[in-house]
């Protein structure tokens, strides 16, 4: 697993990149809508790391949730090379899969999963 990027929800992306700009992030790319996942993406990045903003649509009752408890920055993300072979050794280490495998728009339709470590904090998996 490599890292890739930290998942960090806002409810206003123009707020979100001012205020990451401080620490001179920008912002690459257009915004990304993904109906499966019920969220807008924009990444922003600065010269070593990515963070991928993200605004759930008002019925992703999960993600507002999170939101409303102050939880931003919630999921750490890994690129992997085969994504349902990590899933099987990380189930094994008690990790539980919350989000099963899905095309994500972000990453050219290459398949994601979601999963929460024994803390409930939650890893997103990316197949490269």
């Amino acid at each position: 697993m490599k890292f890739h990027h930290i998942g960090y929800l806002t409810n206003n992306f123009k707020k979100s990149i001012k205020e990451f700009k401080e620490i001179s992030y920008t912002r690459k790319g257009k915004v990304i809508t993904d109906n499966i996942l019920q969220v807008k993406i924009q990444f922003i990045y600065n010269s070593n790391n990515i963070i991928e903003l993200v605004k759930p649509f008002k019925k992703n009752y999960g993600l507002v949730n999170f939101i409303k408890k102050k939880n931003y920055a919630y999921h750490f993300a890994y690129k992997v090379k085969n994504l349902h072979k990590e899933i099987i050794k990380l189930k094994k280490k008690k990790f539980k899969l919350i989000v099963n495998p899905v095309p994500a728009k972000a990453f050219n339709n290459k398949k994601i999963a979601f999963l929460t470590m024994k803390n409930s904090f939650i890893i997103e998996l990316i197949e490269s």
